[in-house]
């Protein structure tokens, strides 16, 4: 994994974030090799991503850090997992010669579980009461102009094929209340729409019902697991054109 940088105008944290709240020993590699990125190593790195142009990083690196974020990982875990075992233990100790490990929970803070910053005392006193974490965002999908058919039928799929699991008879969706559903209202054309659903329809991720009405089904979830993966090989156009379909586990 390629580790994040952080820094605070003069100070550079290497970060590297995982989601649970296992210490693995590759995780120990990871950041003996980042602990061993010195000061000209970041400078050069930080002018190659124009950092400087756009905060208020002024070319010069002072300290370089190394930090670890694991999302499951607290205080309570840590003492249950170290009177459990000598390896978690072990491991624990080896990140912090080379790493602060800290933890984070949206909605909650990102703090210090154990290790301290060298030289970094902006960051070290930033992270000593911790940072207010926003939650997690609701899921949105918004469509640019003029998308291609592909990003419009995986979308589509995505949205109404995932609603229809909750459903025993399926949910309906007609192609104005799929134009309406994305914003702005120009950015998807009816004709568009019209011929997504003829693939969709095709394909079996969906049926349609009359003219402009179309049901999806848990019967159709397999399908609508293969969108996607199926438009990253052909377009909705070739598809169409080509319907010498060959069998679904070609596509899954």
């Amino acid at each position: 994994m390629t580790p994040g940088w952080v820094h605070d105008g003069s100070n550079v944290v290497l970060v590297e974030i995982k989601s649970g709240n296992n210490i693995e020993q590759r995780h120990v590699e990871q950041v003996r090799r980042c602990d061993r990125v010195d000061i000209r190593t970041a400078e050069e790195a930080l002018d190659a991503a124009q950092v400087r142009e756009r905060t208020t990083y002024e070319g010069e690196v002072r300290a370089v850090e190394t930090a670890i974020v694991y999302h499951d990982l607290d205080e309570a875990y840590v003492q249950q997992a170290s009177d459990a075992s000598d390896t978690f233990q072990s491991r624990l100790e080896e990140l912090t010669a080379h790493a602060v490990v800290l933890t984070q929970d949206y909605g909650g803070f990102l703090r210090v579980l154990a290790g301290e910053f060298d030289e970094a005392g902006t960051v070290q006193s930033l992270l000593r009461d911790g940072v207010e974490l926003v939650e997690n965002p609701p899921d949105q999908i918004m469509l640019t102009e003029n998308m291609e058919h592909e990003i419009l039928a995986t979308a589509v799929a995505d949205i109404w094929g995932e609603q229809a699991l909750d459903h025993d008879d399926g949910v309906r969706v007609t192609r104005t209340e799929a134009r309406d559903h994305f914003a702005p209202r120009h950015n998807v054309p009816l004709d568009r729409l019209d011929l997504v659903f003829q693939f969709l329809t095709e394909f079996g991720a969906c049926e349609r019902v009359d003219d402009h009405t179309y049901e999806f089904g848990r019967e159709h979830a397999g399908r609508v697991l293969a969108v996607e993966s199926r438009l990253t090989s052909e377009t909705v156009e070739e598809y169409l054109l080509g319907s010498d379909q060959t069998s679904f586990d070609d596509y899954c």
